[in-house]
C-alpha cells in the first residue's frame, strides 16, 4: 500500500505487551493499530500545543 503525498511512514519498536494492549484498544474502537497510534500522537501533540 502506498502512502499519500500528505503522509509519511514511520517504523517504531515497542514492547510486545504494549502492542497487545494497543491491538485490544484498536479493536474496541474499530480502528487499525496504525490509525489508533496516529490518533494518540495527534491528541498528545494537540494537548502540548495548548
Amino acid at each position: 500500500m502506498s502512502v499519500s503525498k500528505y503522509n509519511t511512514r514511520m517504523i517504531i519498536t515497542i514492547n510486545k505487551n504494549l502492542k497487545e494492549k494497543l491491538t485490544v484498544l484498536a479493536k474496541e474502537e474499530q480502528r487499525s493499530i496504525s490509525n489508533l497510534c496516529a490518533k494518540i500522537i495527534s491528541d498528545y501533540i494537540n494537548r502540548k500545543d495548548r
